[in-house]
């Protein structure tokens, strides 16, 4: 198990921050090292499981009050993650001094990762929860633990960063608490993800 986790630290197909969240092979399988891997253990069924939501009449009724202030000024919004994008692809292109068609499109899977993320975990599962008898903040936490537990089955994350995703899941669920504002977990999501990763898996430095 040691030399595992040592090949797996210093696998050159990984980027840094993926050696740096990753474990060792154990019985959740292999280490992901590509792009795919990702996209079909993590972004997909999320991408279902979003769906699944939105199909549930009473969970895609929280949808319109939760996206009030981008409906009433979405040129706002717009010209913000334009502004976003272009900074995430310029830091993109300034710590490996290039850029290319796979990196832009790891900027834009963040993006679609952190839109059915927020919906499911901040809004869909612990909302319904408190609309049908539970108490919202036992809600918000059991859904944190669950989103926090994810990334250890799907992106097979060490322990420790699985709990600091559940404690910025909690973070996530404070500022949606306060202003409501679907869209605005959702833009502060993109960015702290790209921030911890942001290299596609096989976008080592060396590459």
């Amino acid at each position: 198990m040691l030399l595992n986790a040592q090949t797996n630290n210093n696998d050159p197909d990984l980027a840094p921050s993926q050696r740096r969240l990753q474990r060792a092979p154990d019985f959740t399988g292999n280490r992901l090292s590509s792009f795919r891997a990702v996209v079909l253990r993590h972004g997909l069924p999320g991408a279902m499981l979003g769906a699944l939501c939105l199909l549930h009449p009473d969970m895609r009724a929280l949808l319109t009050p939760a996206l009030t202030g981008f409906l009433a000024d979405p040129a706002r919004y717009l010209g913000i993650a334009a502004l976003m994008f272009a900074a995430l692809v310029s830091y993109a292109w300034f710590i490996d001094r290039r850029l290319n068609a796979a990196a832009v499109g790891w900027i834009l899977y963040l993006l679609l990762i952190s839109i059915w993320e927020e919906w499911v975990f901040r809004l869909a599962l612990p909302y319904f929860a408190a609309e049908n008898g539970m108490e919202l903040r036992t809600a918000v936490i059991a859904s944190n633990v669950l989103f926090g537990a994810a990334h250890y089955f799907t992106l097979r994350w060490k322990w420790q960063w699985c709990v600091a995703a559940a404690l910025g899941g909690m973070a996530l669920s404070r500022n949606f608490a306060v202003h409501y504002d679907l869209v605005l977990v959702i833009g502060i999501h993109w960015l702290a993800t790209f921030v911890n990763t942001p290299r596609l898996p096989g976008g080592s430095r060396a590459a």
